[in-house]
């Protein structure tokens, strides 16, 4: 879905979401929702712009990280925050299109337009004997099951014309049922009739995230995402993805309006540098995060020339295993970047929607401008 770019609403324009993967199972509190809130709304205060809740449809390893549903939490986080943008991440294997559209349709309603969708393809992870799919969950060409399967949620998301409902009393006209389409598609993977039983998106079309898992997703997110969180544990390996990564949307046409690449880091923050250096000390090297240590001032500093140099347009904050160090960075890092004019202050973007946050504009409903209904 193409969208036309617009200045970003932040000053600066430097992006920051936080991705929230879960507790250690061996944590009395792994599934409280008083914690979850907690952070939603610690994160909103500092100025983040989006949280990411990341899911895994399978239980691995001897230490796995245990998760609430990732639906229900939005919900639940919704009800808690005010501005935040809140990114569900659901797996193309393990959803059908129009279950997943209704549910991503009905966030944004009751969010007022703060819903992003993490769209992943990951047949890798092997989680197709807890769903029945085996078939489905491993596709030949998992990219192209992704395309048809976006392509079938975007439509079912305009089945609904913005001005369908009527609601005229006087004339006992509910609804125009011109204004609402059935999408009738039939394609390689799915069968969808439509229309969606949920309203359109008060944005229009969700945002699309997507957080790499690896870079065979790339072309299919360079394609079609809004932002992306690319798959990188160094600063060179950011670069170098963010690269590739407009370069392949330059191919697929979108040279106007790219997605927004985020590099993945874990901040170490301390007093001094040497504190900081010996915090990072204590724990191996994630493999898919760069490890970002120094000052608050320091880390602002390198997070700020990141974008000033066009390495990246934002980042993807991923907590340290450090009691104390997610308030560090929210109390002293980004206090930091909002006094280089890195962003803005937190309160100036609580009119926007995500969208508008993210500087893209509503889409027209593909239906608005054609004479005729159309199936999708």
């Amino acid at each position: 879905m193409s969208s036309t770019s617009a200045p970003l609403s932040r000053a600066g324009g430097l992006l920051l979401a936080y991705v929230h993967r879960g507790a250690e199972p061996s944590s009395e509190t792994a599934f409280a929702g008083s914690l979850l809130s907690s952070l939603a709304r610690e994160i909103e205060r500092a100025g983040f712009d989006l949280l990411v809740l990341d899911d895994e449809p399978r239980v691995a390893g001897a230490a796995p990280r245990v998760r609430i549903d990732p639906f229900t939490a939005a919900s639940f986080v919704a009800t808690r925050t005010r501005h935040l943008g809140l990114a569900v991440t659901a797996d193309a294997a393990y959803y059908e299109p129009f279950n997943l559209a209704r549910l991503t349709a009905s966030l944004d309603h009751i969010t007022h337009g703060r819903a992003a969708l993490n769209l992943v393809h990951d047949p890798a992870r092997a989680a197709a004997v807890n769903f029945g799919v085996r078939d489905r969950a491993a596709p030949a060409d998992p990219a192209r099951h992704a395309r048809e399967f976006l392509h079938v949620v975007r439509a079912l998301w305009d089945s609904w014309e913005d001005d369908a409902f009527l609601r005229d009393k006087a004339s006992g006209r509910f609804v125009d049922g011109d204004k609402v389409h059935a999408i009738a598609h039939r394609g390689e993977h799915f069968q969808v009739q439509g229309p969606l039983n949920v309203a359109r998106p008060p944005q229009g079309q969700l945002p699309l995230v997507h957080v790499e898992r690896s870079p065979a997703s790339r072309p299919w997110a360079a394609a079609e995402a809004d932002v992306v969180v690319v798959a990188a544990g160094d600063e060179g390996g950011v670069r170098e993805a963010a690269q590739s990564l407009r370069a392949l949307a330059v191919r697929e046409g979108r040279a106007a309006n790219p997605p927004l690449a985020l590099a993945p880091i874990v901040p170490w923050v301390a007093d001094t540098p040497d504190e900081a250096q010996r915090l990072r000390a204590r724990v191996s090297a994630r493999p898919d995060a760069v490890a970002v240590i120094g000052t608050p001032d320091e880390i602002a500093a390198t997070l700020q020339a990141w974008v000033v140099h066009g390495v990246v347009d934002g980042f993807a904050v991923l907590p340290a295993p450090e009691a104390g160090q997610g308030p560090r960075f929210a109390e002293q890092v980004v206090p930091a970047l909002v006094r280089r004019g890195a962003i803005g202050p937190a309160a100036a973007a609580a009119a926007f929607t995500l969208r508008g946050r993210l500087g893209l504009a509503r889409p027209a409903n593909r239906h608005a401008s054609l004479p005729q209904p159309v199936n999708g």
